[in-house]
């Protein structure tokens, strides 16, 4: 990366829509490199402005010289450098009994490598909310970004690392669905019926709880074509069908791998499941309507049609398992 990389995109009315740097690709190349572009977030291009006012070569990463190159790998200095930084922060803000970069499983200071921030954000832009990861959904503000930078002009594999990361995080979240249901939940909405089903006989194939407990291998297989249909949504999760999903009948020209989460019309898709985890964003509209109702000015057109929508969420609250004690 050299002084002037980056540069900004604009829309028509002057908004900013990419952030773009150029640079050179050093990743299974030659020492020598190669020219390319990249699609960032405004966080980095913020970090690369700092760093040209720091610079005083014309590089911006002085180490990636060929001048400089002693190593065999040139990411080699880089690590020693990610690795010399830790060791800043540790004797800055950290004790020998706290450091501020956790020491790894054999209580030595953790190694950080470049392959472990590429492989953290997969994990984290892959899965969604039901998984144990819902405290991380600001890393989804970068997705698009991120994809399409790395899908840029380097063929780096990062999308197909993405999409391998979201396989497994939507095969997670479906492992959670049976175990909640071995746990006595109830699933509700047009397709629960049928994943309800699913789910019990896979249990019953498994027999009693202990052989369930050890065979975890053979339950992820059993459920792995379903889990592969799994998108979550905030009021329904969609267990998507093309043939059959009322969102790609909205579009004139629908993109059939996958559900338009925006359209979703949960009572009425025959992929809609609504679980527990639903319960609060329907509980939430039935509140705005009762509150809209005690409005004095309404006409009678518009009581009768937020009474009619109020029956409608308070049935689907209704078959929803009640919240725990």
């Amino acid at each position: 990366m050299r002084r002037g990389c980056l540069s900004i995109v604009r829309s028509e009315d002057g908004l900013i829509e990419r952030h773009r740097i150029r640079s050179t690709l050093y990743k299974g190349r030659s020492s020598t490199g190669e020219t390319a572009s990249w699609i960032t977030i405004a966080p980095v291009a913020d970090a690369v402005a700092v760093l040209e006012r720091l610079s005083t070569a014309d590089t911006l990463w002085p180490v990636l010289r060929p001048s400089a190159v002693g190593k065999t790998h040139l990411s080699s200095e880089v690590v020693r450098q990610l690795n010399a930084f830790r060791d800043h922060l540790n004797a800055r803000f950290g004790t020998a009994d706290a450091p501020t970069v956790p020491s790894g499983p054999d209580g030595k200071p953790w190694r950080i490598t470049t392959r472990q921030f590429r492989r953290t954000i997969a994990w984290h832009i892959a899965n969604r909310p039901v998984g144990a990861i819902a405290g991380m959904i600001q890393y989804k503000h970068a997705s698009v970004a991120a994809f399409e930078g790395y899908a840029g002009t380097s063929a780096s594999g990062f999308r197909a690392e993405v999409e391998g990361q979201r396989r497994l995080g939507q095969l997670d979240d479906l492992l959670g669905y049976f175990d909640r249901r071995q746990g006595g939940a109830r699933l509700s909405g047009p397709v629960g019926p049928r994943i309800t089903r699913t789910l019990d006989d896979a249990a019953d194939k498994l027999g009693p709880l202990p052989a369930m407990i050890a065979d975890r291998a053979r339950l992820r297989v059993m459920l792995a074509s379903l889990a592969r249909t799994l998108h979550v949504g905030p009021l329904a999760d969609c267990f998507f069908d093309p043939a059959t999903a009322l969102c790609l009948k909205r579009v004139t020209s629908p993109d059939r791998r996958q559900p338009m989460t925006a359209l979703c019309e949960p009572t009425r898709c025959p992929n809609a499941c609504i679980t527990p985890r639903h319960r609060p964003a329907w509980e939430k509209a039935a509140s705005d309507a009762r509150a809209l109702l005690g409005e004095r000015r309404l006409s009678g057109l518009q009581r009768s049609a937020l009474e009619a929508e109020l029956g409608r969420l308070a049935a689907v609250i209704a078959a929803i398992d009640p919240p725990a004690p």
